[in-house]
């Protein structure tokens, strides 16, 4: 016979609200860092999802009067499917904890749950970063940050400097003139316009001094700070492996680094009758993915 909710233990039931809003409290994953700066979806009731990039057209030629228009063939770009995989982890408290109200212990498991699951969306969603230059692969077949993106209409493009290096002025200059000479499938240059430096926290105040100061940080001179005029915002993350990589990212909405949710992390609960226990699971589903290259910068530094 099925055990029924009014036959539980009341300490049971009146737990179930508490632990939710500790466990809550402890995920914030709605207002962090990767969901400001990725590009987030929502995958419905989809059991996946496919992207397809559409190869560009060359330059409009002129016509001539009372001349045919020119055709061009619409070439097929690169797909990308997202898959969401399934996050789980539970823990237990007997009924002995709950009946002696051991508050604390049972509270800090349910933290504890919380913060793991925000702590692994964090980390999953760094390695588009942490990767972007080895396993982590654009669907062109090369690592998401690379000196030689293929373009469909022939030649390679870039997103990595040709040399990595540190944060410096040196190094922005490069960055910012590759992203200049972004190009796309036809070999057209694209024009987009970095709005994001992501940096490790201990790069945050070179990145400030960088982009802010009125004058350049790297002398004495009184040179004008070029990019204080480029309205490059700095976000930082704890999660970036390599202390000294540092990437450029347009606004959300104009790149395709993505990911994608299926299933927003959410609590369930159940009550085991062997073991006189209740039991607490949290779950959530999404994936991570790239639909095109384009709009991200990134060098892995020069130490």
């Amino acid at each position: 016979m099925a055990t029924l909710r009014t036959t539980l233990p009341s300490l049971y039931l009146s737990r179930l609200a508490f632990l939710e809003d500790v466990l809550f409290d402890e995920m914030p994953i709605e207002a962090g860092v990767f969901q400001r700066i990725l590009k987030v979806r929502d995958m419905g009731n989809k059991p996946f999802v496919k992207t397809t990039t559409v190869a560009s057209f060359g330059s409009v030629p002129i016509k001539a009067e009372g001349a045919a228009v020119t055709y061009e063939d619409l070439a097929a770009g690169f797909d990308a499917t997202y898959q969401a995989d399934t996050y789980e982890l539970a823990f237990r408290a007997s009924k002995e904890a709950l009946d002696d109200e051991q508050e604390e212990v049972v509270s800090d498991a349910a933290r504890a749950l919380g913060s793991s699951m925000n702590y692994t969306y964090d980390v999953d969603h760094a390695n588009c970063f942490n990767l972007g230059f080895t396993s982590f692969t654009s669907p062109d077949a090369v690592s998401l940050f690379n000196t030689a993106h293929p373009l469909i209409g022939g030649g390679t493009n870039q997103n990595r400097p040709t040399t990595d290096g540190d944060l410096s002025v040196a190094q922005l200059r490069v960055g910012l003139t590759d992203i200049m000479n972004t190009k796309d499938d036809a070999g057209k240059i694209v024009h987009w316009r970095p709005k994001i430096l992501l940096v490790s926290e201990n790069q945050k105040w070179l990145a400030m001094e960088l982009i802010g100061s009125e004058l350049r940080a790297d002398t004495a001179d009184n040179a004008l700070n070029a990019f204080k005029d480029d309205g490059l915002t700095v976000v930082t993350t704890p999660f970036l492996t390599d202390k000294n990589a540092f990437f450029l990212l347009s606004e959300p909405s104009k790149h395709n680094v993505r990911t994608y949710w299926r299933e927003k992390p959410n609590v369930l609960h159940d009550w085991d009758f062997e073991t006189s226990s209740m039991k607490v699971k949290i779950r959530a589903r999404w994936r991570k993915g790239v639909s095109d290259w384009r709009g991200v910068y990134g060098t892995s530094g020069a130490s």
